[in-house]
């Protein structure tokens, strides 16, 4: 593999051949290799990294995070990380694959998504992780229950278990960030959704707006509450981020990117990276 691609890393759980998985973080890192854990790939799943001693660094869509004790790192499906390896950090890790969310009747997956809406700019979320925390019991619970022989654990117990545990995380979210239950934020997360969706067809503010059924002012209003872009940026962004993600990949030429994405030519896709990254992609990929 050429350095500048970017393996894509399918989950799979030989041990409990489950959907669901929960790792303690010391023995995460002393049984994965330490070469493979330090090059980027990108995920099929989700998985959040919760810190309850220690600090460190991860990353995240090739940008470098800071970590310390009562945080909890968010890595969605398709985004590329890689960790840093740390032998003294403790807490867990937990990989959560699709069907893990309609195998369960009764799982709320908007709580779930809610959460990975707030945590889409910003993969780090400071709560406390004190022992007597609610989030720090659940996710305790989730750990013992899951370190059952596979024949004695209860998938649906764990399921509620750890619903109540992003419940209880969502709750110390909403203490600290006024802006998590206001109409800019509920605005914000349908702007989300249809970029995502059509970021590939318009970059237009004025297209989204004619969508939502709001003013551009609006719109901008609440994606500079949120996440602190206009709401221009915020599909520059994401476009730039999809460039790297391909162009990480090493295996797509730059034609094939730009049509991918909705540019008319790779020169223009190419004149549209440099503006905003200040590099080419070649010398992007070199970078890597």
């Amino acid at each position: 593999m050429s350095k500048s691609s970017v393996s894509r890393i399918n989950y799979r759980n030989k041990y409990k051949n489950l959907d669901f998985e929960i790792v303690d973080l010391q023995l995460f890192f002393s049984t994965r290799s330490h070469v493979k854990l330090d090059k980027d790939f990108r995920l099929n799943f989700w998985s959040l990294m919760y810190i309850a001693e220690g600090q460190g660094h991860h990353y995240v869509d090739f940008k470098k995070y800071a970590y310390k004790k009562g945080d909890l790192i968010v890595v969605q499906k398709n985004q590329v990380h890689h960790y840093e390896v740390n032998m003294d950090v403790k807490g867990y890790i937990v990989h959560i694959n699709e069907p893990f969310f309609y195998n369960f009747e009764g799982f709320n997956t908007d709580q779930f998504f809610d959460l990975m809406d707030f945590t889409y700019e910003t993969p780090i979320v400071n709560i406390d992780t004190s022992k007597e925390e609610s989030n720090r019991i659940l996710i305790d619970l989730i750990y013992r229950e899951y370190n059952k022989p596979k024949e004695k654990i209860n998938e649906t117990l764990m399921a509620s278990l750890f619903q109540s545990f992003i419940l209880s995380i969502e709750d110390e979210m909403i203490k600290v960030n006024s802006h998590v239950q206001t109409k800019d934020y509920d605005h914000f997360k349908h702007y989300r959704k249809l970029v995502e969706k059509h970021y590939t067809e318009t970059r237009s503010v004025e297209d989204y707006a004619q969508m939502m059924h709001l003013s551009k002012k609006t719109i901008n209003q609440a994606t500079r509450n949120v996440v602190g872009l206009s709401a221009k940026q915020y599909i520059i962004d994401r476009v730039i981020l999809e460039i790297k993600r391909y162009l990480s990949q090493g295996e797509l030429m730059n034609y094939e990117i730009a049509d991918l994405l909705g540019f008319d030519e790779a020169a223009n896709m190419t004149k549209f990276f440099k503006h905003y990254v200040k590099m080419s992609p070649k010398e992007f990929k070199a970078s890597l």
